[in-house]
């Protein structure tokens, strides 16, 4: 059987189903590639919902088929939760205004995969239904095809998902025992941008892994780059949810004075961002450079407080800098998956003619919490021109720490890159939806100003303390239990 998506229904506000007076947890993260959510009471047993979405980096350029994944388990014992009906809705946009799919769904084996094919024209679904709920049944190994404009344009999607009857299927809930929970997931908007400089075009392009690029400007005369994206900037909702913002900006290296620059100034929001925030990536192509702003809750939060009520977008700017202070990065975020690195170096400072020590913590850069997994990793520092002066490959960070021993051949600026290739954890498969490189740099000799900077790396080592331990009760994204 073939169902024809239902008709989009416009909504101003987050959709609240069945009764608004229903008691109900819900669990936010704006733009993850996969999470934990916050567990819910069903009788005797605390269940808690994983959702994933592989492949977990998405775009408007490769519309491939997505597969999104919902389990229902008992955090007791990590069993999923058989015969789980689950009412899926998801809309998009920042007041969540575009309706795109609204229907039952349920999987005897507990595990929901909706199998999305990105398409122009009406959603449909495919497969069979079960008569008390009409819910679209998943075949033996827990898949239901979707084809239809999920996924299929750049922007922030929202996943509002309740739970209405768990181990055998016709146990349908009391309105009052239903449960719910959100998530959000982010497919990066590809904005390709045609610029003019010194009479000559300039294709640059802007990936926006939040939501739709809008307003780009290039002004010439100052070589400044300039767009925004939608944004919430309501605290109480921030404060709510694990965000995380990443915007990636390719030049072309041939854009004389900015696309060969080493320096760059760059804001969101008017905030000029430095160390973890602003990624510099030379390497990767011989024909762009590639910036990435990676901004994290936190860091969102200081810029909410400082926004104009009646503003709904975040903006940014990107200009070369003639110079700018240097110092090495003690922590950086991988540009996918979401993977904090922080970097504590010995001695201090460092200099070309002793042996440097490198410690590594991994953790979510999300919520700040340990992975409580094995990190798999590679790192490699390469010197101003590019040469390549240390390289390992399939480390292995134990309990997400590691320590790496490198010798520096000069005295100079370096660039670190620290590849994120999985994470393991007892009796699971190897996690790969969080792969990701983190990049940094590295000054020998360290901190050569003053003996106040040399302080730096005592002060990045409490900032680190404090999120292991400080935020043990923020629920940890990724760290799902497959």
């Amino acid at each position: 059987m073939v169902k024809a998506g239902r008709e989009i229904l416009a909504f101003a506000l987050i959709i609240v189903l069945v009764f608004s007076a229903i008691s109900y947890q819900r669990a936010f993260a704006d733009g993850l590639t996969q999470e934990n959510l916050p567990p819910a009471n069903f009788g005797n047993r605390n269940a808690s919902l994983f959702v994933k979405i592989s492949p977990p980096i998405l775009t408007t350029e490769s519309r491939q088929n997505a597969f999104m994944q919902f389990r229902l388990f008992d955090t007791n014992n990590n069993q999923t939760i058989k015969f789980t009906t689950f009412y899926i809705e998801v809309t998009k946009g920042i007041d969540n205004s575009q309706s795109i799919m609204h229907d039952f769904f349920q999987s005897e084996n507990g595990l929901l995969t909706l199998k999305i094919q990105p398409n122009e024209g009406p959603l449909t679904i495919f497969g069979n239904q079960e008569p008390i709920l009409n819910a679209w049944v998943a075949d033996p190994g827990g898949t239901v095809n979707i084809r239809g404009p999920l996924l299929l344009d750049g922007g922030l999607y929202h996943f509002h998902i309740e739970i209405f009857g768990i181990d055998y299927p016709s146990n349908i809930f009391k309105q009052d025992d239903i449960r719910k929970f959100d998530s959000w997931l982010s497919v990066g908007d590809v904005s390709a941008e045609n610029i003019q400089y010194a009479g000559q075009p300039y294709n640059t392009t802007i990936i926006s892994y939040y939501d739709k690029v809008q307003d780009f400007k290039f002004d010439a005369s100052k070589k400044t780059f300039t767009w925004a994206m939608p944004f919430n900037w309501n605290v109480s909702r921030i404060q709510q949810n694990n965000i995380f913002v990443h915007e990636e900006v390719r030049i072309p290296k041939s854009l004389s004075g900015i696309g060969d620059s080493p320096y760059f100034t760059a804001t969101a929001n008017g905030d000029v961002l430095v160390g973890r925030k602003l990624a510099i990536d030379p390497y990767s192509s011989e024909t762009e450079l590639t910036l990435h702003y990676l901004l994290n809750k936190n860091d969102i939060i200081d810029l909410a407080k400082k926004v104009n009520d009646n503003s709904k977008q975040m903006m940014f700017t990107l200009a070369p800098a003639s110079e700018a202070p240097v110092e090495t990065t003690g922590e950086m975020v991988t540009d996918t998956g979401g993977i904090g690195v922080a970097t504590e170096w010995t001695p201090n400072p460092l200099n070309a003619d002793k042996e440097s020590t490198v410690k590594l913590h991994f953790s979510d850069a999300f919520s700040g919490s340990p992975l409580n997994a094995d990190v798999i990793y590679g790192i490699k520092i390469v010197d101003k021109s590019g040469k390549e002066v240390y390289s390992k490959d399939n480390l292995t960070a134990k309990g997400g720490t590691d320590t790496q021993t490198i010798d520096f051949p000069s005295n100079e600026k370096y660039n670190i890159q620290v590849t994120v290739g999985g994470l393991m954890r007892d009796g699971q498969p190897v996690d790969k939806t969080r792969n990701g490189v983190a990049r940094g740099t590295v000054i020998v000799p360290e901190f050569p100003a003053s003996a106040a900077l040399a302080m730096a790396g005592v002060i990045a080592a409490v900032l680190l303390a404090q999120r292991f331990g400080a935020r043990k009760n923020i629920p940890q994204s990724g760290a799902g239990p497959w």
